[in-house]
């Protein structure tokens, strides 16, 4: 029994495969229900369906699902129906008989907003619709199963569009009496226009099938622990991807956090790709992913595809990203978890899931998008990576593969994939290194509403030039002057982070290296003289067109055939992030 549950919070409900019985839930007093799936029960009295619909369930209702639950009687009066914000209606697998009206549904009160109607597997005769709702196919019915459904589609707009969802009026459904040659040319021409559209659509049609089935067959006959999550479980699980469930939005889609029929929290990032490359990095992102198992990165769930529409499912991660948590929001603070300890244990815990990508897992990976906002933190801080996204070869003589997601973050770009497109491991530590700094100093590495100010690692080199290299740390941080452990802590990691942040490639660590340092194991030695230029530097430098506004080192770096002066790189890079920073 489910009597007095008014069901007003969290705003959706999921009650589906039970063995719920009697009448069917008055639902009225919850007022901010919004979804509702009682589909796979054995209630009974929904007959007649507009009754229950008016008198048990709330009007903001947008998405209801009441398959298989053994309704029967006619095609409900959709008139009698109010409900004005429904958008989806699942009906499937009942014994609803009669005769469909398309025009009923669309004049009814939640005409306008229905985007999808789906009486799947019932008794369906017959379906009374015009062109003009073939033509606009809005909203998108679903009849397959039924009756009206049997026999051929060919010469049936309303069975192809109803039944095979390919929505378009054939040459026969439209035309009107005029001059006889009017009719003969334009019959002509519309009908090689036609024929050509239909047949480019069936083409489409075809290959966006067949490559779903293809994506589907290659993640099926892998030997991955990738599981296939229903669309729909993954719909009520988010509410209908509900902007409150919504935690945040990134290059391709947005994550939302979802609750599983077992109770399960997950995070589900949904995408839509379009491009056959799209798809392929998605099924890469599925392979791979699913065999990296290590504690500082986040675990893929599974996945699920309808259409261009693909999801991921990955662990939920209680506390969010690093970023909110250490830099300050307006009239905030730092929090006063993050002393120095949690601080050292997510440098080491962001390190430790790196050197396994890049060289512990099966396949060497770079990530190429190591930043503050992907590095996710638990219950007890502890770092996990995410983001790492869709993977591919690396098209040179290296055997490593590259996420191809997104190119990166401006600010944690190493130069010469910013300038070269060269990719090594190396961009990472790069990133690492600028991301040490900012975890050190609680400062993002840019900030454009700062008069003169410097990008954070050109700043910590020339510090460190001027021997001040402990003015870096944030004033927040309540560091104990008589613990000389910590203190020699904080100075190796400084030094560290300035080493992985070097213009030159080949001048950084590798990330075991870095793993060896941060943890004590070896000296960190940093050269007294770094080639740094400042943000005045170069605004004086663009303003009088002069060649050099200061003391330089000529030192160069080779990619391929081409030389280049660190001092020119870093103008250009400088010149990049004040561009973006001016956007």
């Amino acid at each position: 029994m489910l009597k007095r549950n008014f069901y007003s919070h969290p705003p959706c409900r999921d009650l589906s495969r039970n063995k719920f019985t009697g009448p069917p839930p008055n639902l009225t007093f919850s007022k901010n229900l919004n979804n509702l799936n009682l589909s796979s029960n054995l209630f009974t009295g929904f007959s007649p369906l507009p009754l229950y619909f008016s008198s048990l369930l709330p009007s903001k209702l947008s998405v209801v699902d009441l398959s298989d639950l053994n309704i029967g009687g006619g095609v409900p009066d959709w008139h009698s129906l109010e409900l004005p914000r429904l958008e989806n209606l699942y009906l499937d697998s009942n014994n609803i008989a009669g005769v469909l009206d398309i025009s009923a549904v669309v004049g009814s009160s939640f005409g306008r907003t229905l985007r999808v109607l789906s009486m799947k597997n019932n008794n369906i005769t017959n379906v009374v619709y015009t062109n003009a709702f073939i033509d606009g196919a809005q909203p998108q019915i679903f009849l397959q199963g039924n009756p009206y459904c049997e026999g051929s589609t060919k010469e049936d707009d309303g069975k192809r569009c109803y039944c095979q969802q390919v929505c378009f009026l054939s040459p026969s459904s439209s035309g009107r009496k005029s001059d006889l040659r009017v009719i003969i040319i334009s019959t002509s021409c519309s009908g090689v226009i036609l024929a050509l559209v239909v047949l480019i659509y069936s083409f489409v049609l075809h290959r966006n099938r067949m490559k779903m089935r293809s994506l589907y067959e290659k993640i099926e006959k892998s030997e991955v622990n990738a599981k296939r999550f229903e669309y729909n479980q993954l719909r009520v699980a988010t509410c209908n991807f509900s902007p409150k469930m919504k935690l945040g939005t990134g290059a391709f889609g947005a994550v939302y956090k979802g609750i599983l029929p077992n109770h399960t929290v997950v995070a589900v990032k949904q995408l839509f790709l379009k491009t056959k490359e799209a798809c392929d990095d998605f099924v890469n992102e599925v392979l791979l992913i699913t065999n990296l198992q290590h504690r500082n990165l986040v675990c893929l769930k599974g996945y699920s595809l309808r259409g261009k529409e693909m999801l991921l499912v990955y662990e939920y991660v209680e506390n969010g990203d690093l970023e909110k948590l250490l830099f300050s929001a307006p009239g905030g603070s730092t929090p006063q978890a993050l002393n120095w300890q949690a601080r050292m244990n997510i440098c080491m815990g962001v390190a430790q899931g790196l050197y396994y990508l890049h060289a512990s897992s099966q396949s060497r990976i770079i990530h190429r998008d190591i930043k503050a906002s992907n590095i996710l933190l638990d219950q007890k801080l502890h770092p996990k990576i995410a983001d790492f996204g869709l993977a591919r070869p690396l098209q040179d003589e290296c055997s490593h593969i590259v996420t191809d997601h997104r190119a990166g973050t401006l600010g944690y770009l190493a130069p010469e994939y910013l300038l070269f497109g060269q990719l090594s491991e190396k961009a990472d530590v790069f990133s690492f290194g600028v991301l040490l700094l900012e975890i050190i100093t609680g400062r993002k590495n840019r900030n454009p509403k700062i008069q003169d100010n410097e990008y954070l690692p050109i700043y910590a080199c020339r510090l460190h030039g001027d021997g001040k290299l402990m003015d870096l740390l944030d004033r927040r941080l309540q560091l104990d002057s008589t613990n000389t452990t910590e203190l020699k802590q904080v100075h190796r990691v400084l030094k560290a982070a300035i080493l992985c942040a070097q213009m030159s490639p080949e001048q950084r660590p590798t990330m075991f290296r870095v793993l060896t340092m941060l943890a004590g194991d070896v000296d960190v030695e940093v050269p007294k003289t770094i080639d740094t230029i400042s943000w005045s530097e170069f605004r004086s430098h663009q303003l009088s067109g002069s060649s050099s506004t200061a003391t330089r080192s000529r030192s160069t770096m080779m990619y391929g055939d081409v030389t280049v002066e660190l001092s020119s790189m870093k103008s250009i890079l400088t010149n990049q992030i004040l561009a973006e920073a001016s956007c």
